[in-house]
């Protein structure tokens, strides 16, 4: 149960079938090892998973978002890369650098990735399929 609470996993859940009731609800989750216990505790609960690959690029949205938030990094904040001191000091520069980047990102990223994610889903379905 430690798994669960440290991920928030069961706090999503709730929050989803409380805001959607009965609707259809899908979750996206690789056989990354991390994501075993969520998995293991859906089947639990009678819900059948799509399987995808641990390395879903197409289904992967957060790496997609890292990847222009590290794109901002670089443009924003090439310095980081050499900043050497204090641990405490460096870590908090790159926390606060990210944040500032994550804000950066523009709202349709969001949108735009969230509208494709169905068509994301159905062209692996087909491929599978």
């Amino acid at each position: 149960m430690d798994v669960y609470d440290h991920y928030h996993f069961l706090g999503i859940w709730e929050d989803i079938r409380e805001k959607v009731g009965e609707e259809e609800v899908f979750f996206i989750i690789d056989y990354a090892k991390t994501h075993l216990p969520f998995r293991r505790w859906l089947r639990g609960q009678g819900i059948a998973l799509m399987e995808i690959p641990a390395s879903s690029p197409d289904l992967n949205l957060i790496k997609k978002i890292s990847s222009l938030v590290k794109d901002k990094l670089h443009k924003n904040y090439p310095e980081l890369y050499l900043m050497s001191g204090d641990v405490n000091v460096v870590k908090k520069a790159i926390e606060e650098a990210i944040t500032h980047c994550w804000v950066l990102l523009d709202q349709k990223v969001f949108d735009n990735l969230a509208v494709s994610i169905v068509d994301r889903i159905e062209g692996i379905i087909k491929a599978d399929g």
